[in-house]
């Protein structure tokens, strides 16, 4: 069970406490020994962090949907080189390729996925890989929406959201003293509210632009860690 409301606190409060490390001053101590103090609080703040990890969730696979679209008997074949007459109709006629997959079934979304290799949008750009991975994402999207067996999985995937978020934003604070965008992504889609209370709350705890420090004091004492 997700501490939304104890994780935010955490982030919030270790950013605080990391922000007043930056400027810690003691006539009593050296540069060094200051560093010193500076790099034992901050280990203090990350094993609160990492304490506060929730387990890592196993993400479901999301490969047996989409091997389900693969055409195996004659008739599947015959079917699907068929589709794919038509969606070259389709693109021949200006739709987009984006277009076309919005609208899809379930058999055209097969059709596509088992020639995407060889559509013009993939074979005439400059990062095929990308455009492939941002193609098969949008096929997705859409088999979520028409296939059973895809929205159980999705269904399944979002229960696991809150815990990613929750473990990406931590860890990214204790490696980094700040919050990582992939993780606030992550939990503006598990819970708008919580990102926009963690948002408020680190703009409180440590506004800009004197949140940049943090990262740079971890650095360089990282950077003595190392040298030492």
């Amino acid at each position: 069970m997700i501490d939304t409301a104890s994780n935010i606190n955490l982030v919030t409060t270790a950013l605080k406490e990391a922000l007043a490390l930056t400027r810690l001053q003691d006539r009593n101590l050296t540069p060094e020994g200051i560093q010193a103090r500076q790099r034992h609080e901050w280990r203090g703040i990350q094993a609160r962090l990492t304490a506060a990890l929730p387990a890592e969730p196993t993400l479901p696979d999301r490969q047996p949907v989409l091997d389900a679209l693969a055409p195996h008997t004659a008739d599947q074949i015959a079917r699907v080189q068929h589709g794919q007459t038509k969606v070259a109709a389709l693109l021949a006629a200006d739709r987009t390729l984006p277009e076309v997959i919005a609208t899809a079934d379930r058999d055209r979304l097969a059709t596509i996925l088992d020639g995407l290799e060889t559509l013009p949008d993939v074979l005439e750009s400059r990062d095929p890989g990308s455009v492939t991975a941002a193609l098969e994402s949008m096929i997705w999207d859409r088999l979520v929406e028409v296939d059973e067996d895809a929205k159980k999985v999705a269904a399944a995937e979002a229960a696991t959201l809150p815990a990613r978020a929750w473990r990406t934003i931590l860890e990214g604070v204790a490696t980094t003293g700040e919050v990582p965008f992939d993780g606030l992504a992550l939990l503006h889609q598990a819970d708008p509210a919580a990102f926009e209370l963690l948002v408020d709350g680190t703009a409180q705890a440590a506004p800009a632009p004197e949140s940049g420090s943090i990262p740079r004091l971890l650095e360089s004492l990282e950077q003595v860690s190392v040298t030492v």
